[in-house]
Order: C-alpha cells, then sequence, then structure tokens
C-alpha cells in the first residue's frame, strides 16, 4: 500500500501565480513587511500563496497569526509608529471587520496608513473555483460589507479580477499615504483571490505626494498670539513616527510649554507670556 502512494506534490508543482500571490508580492514591494491576519474561509488562496513564496524565495510579508481582529490593529497600529511604513491586515468577511471597528477608529483617528483587507463571501454558487461551498457562505453575505468601516477608512474597493491585484495594492497604499494619511479598505472575494494571474501584473509603488505646509506668513502670525498670550495653550492631535522620537514635547518643555500625551489630544500649557517670548 505504502510503495503505491504517489508523492505529494510541492506548493508550486503545476500551479499557476495566482492573485493571492501577486498581492503579497506587491505588499512586499510596497515595503510592508507584515501581514496581521485572523483567518478564516476566505483565506485558502493567501496560505497557499505563502506557502509557494515560501518555495520559490519569493519576497512577501511575514506572517503575524493574530487570536482577534481588535489586536490585529493595534499591533498594526504600533508598527507603524515603530517603523513608519504602512502596514497589512487581513481578517475574515464580514465578522472579522466588525471585530476591527473599535481600533479602525483609533487608527482613523490617529492617521495610521493601514491597509485593512477582508474576504467577503464568494460570489458565485457553483461553477467557478472558489464559488460558495458551505452554508455560512449564504449566511455571511451582506448588502454593502465596506458600509460597516467607510466612515472610517480613506479607500474602500472589491478585487473584481485577478490582473488587478497588483495595481489595487499599488492604489491602497498610494491613498493611504497620502496626507492626511489614514486606512483603506479592500474586500477579496475568493473567485478572484484564487484565480490564475500573469506574473507581471505587479504594479511598482508610486510616489507619496509631499505633505503640505502651512503658509510662513500665518506662522509669523502665530508666533505673535503665542507672544501675546497671557497662558498660551497648545493641543497635539495626533502622533506621528519620527527620527527623533518624542522631539515635540522636549521642545515644548525646553519653551516652558510642558506636553502631555495619550489618547486624547496632548495639551501644553505655557507658564507665562515671557517664557514664550524669550525662545522663540
Amino acid at each position: 500500500m505504502t510503495k503505491n502512494r504517489k508523492a505529494a506534490s510541492s506548493p508550486t508543482a503545476q500551479t499557476p501565480t495566482t492573485a493571492a500571490d501577486i498581492l503579497l508580492a506587491s505588499l512586499h514591494r510596497h515595503s510592508i513587511e507584515y501581514f496581521f491576519a485572523n483567518p478564516g474561509t476566505d483565506f485558502p488562496p493567501i496560505i497557499e500563496a505563502f506557502a509557494r513564496a515560501k518555495e520559490t524565495g519569493t519576497g512577501v510579508p511575514r506572517p503575524v497569526l493574530v487570536p482577534h481582529e481588535n489586536l490585529a490593529v493595534a499591533m498594526a497600529h504600533g508598527a507603524y509608529l515603530t517603523t513608519g511604513a504602512p502596514q497589512s491586515i487581513m481578517v475574515h468577511v464580514n465578522v472579522g471587520t466588525a471585530n476591527t471597528i473599535n481600533l479602525l477608529a483609533n487608527a482613523a483617528r490617529d492617521r495610521v496608513p493601514l491597509l485593512l483587507m477582508a474576504g467577503r463571501s464568494p460570489i458565485m454558487e457553483a461553477g467557478a473555483f472558489g464559488a460558495r461551498s458551505r452554508p455560512i457562505h449564504w449566511a455571511q453575505e451582506m448588502f454593502d460589507q465596506a458600509g460597516m468601516v467607510r466612515e472610517f477608512v480613506k479607500w474602500d474597493y472589491e478585487l473584481r479580477n485577478p490582473t488587478q491585484a497588483g495595481l489595487v495594492v499599488a492604489r491602497a497604499v498610494e491613498a493611504a499615504m497620502a496626507e492626511p494619511r489614514g486606512p483603506v479598505y479592500l474586500t477579496l472575494p475568493r473567485e478572484p483571490l484564487s484565480a490564475p494571474a500573469t506574473t507581471d501584473t505587479g504594479a511598482e509603488p508610486r510616489a507619496v505626494a509631499s505633505p503640505a505646509h502651512p503658509d510662513p506668513a500665518l506662522i509669523e502670525q502665530l508666533a505673535d498670539w503665542l507672544i501675546e498670550a497671557e497662558r498660551p495653550l497648545v493641543n497635539r492631535l495626533q502622533s506621528r513616527p519620527s527620527a527623533g522620537g518624542s522631539e515635540y514635547p522636549r521642545r515644548h518643555r525646553r519653551k516652558g510649554c510642558p506636553a502631555r500625551r495619550g489618547s486624547h489630544p496632548s495639551l501644553s500649557l505655557c507658564a507665562n507670556r515671557s517664557s514664550v517670548a524669550s525662545r522663540l
């Protein structure tokens, strides 16, 4: 019996490149190092793509299995603040998306460029590879899955054709990294994600627009206001990664304006008018 058993084929044997392969390679090409995931029945094409990448040595993000979706978003949020690079997360259809919302709201408020991906119920009931195969695929169908997160993301889209995979990643990262930065949402039906795709559909990273800067005349006006104020108050509205670390609070302490950081806007209350005027 053992002698007649056929050897198991390798992950790359007679397997065409799929949209999932292109998706992971494109994430890596866009400097995304981690793929935080809480998987479900929509993940087989992704898991197989990771297996093929290991066999072929293709560069892909490092998969990080996370036991809850909220934690996955929190980890991605922290990774961005540490590295300054965009981050990727994938969760299971509508229920996984729903579990991300609390921390997704935080990421949107803190202007964190996250590519949040989710499977969705297969589109076809039969006749296509990846079509619906379990009762839950009917129960989890939604009229508008992205509607749950649309107020927290800058852009949302659904992968409709396997040849789009690389271009969709390029557009998603471009939107997330453009100022003001923030999360984007991409749904991945199982049929196009597992369908063959040509290997040249990966798109190169797009140039990120330079951050806008305030009018120098307005900065001068702000300086005059600070000098004239009895107790100047500075609100710091968001966190941003920087090579200098927490330079903002240190700078304000030197100017007599102690800073406080936390989940709410940071407040700086300058000691008096002379402490500001002498340091501007």
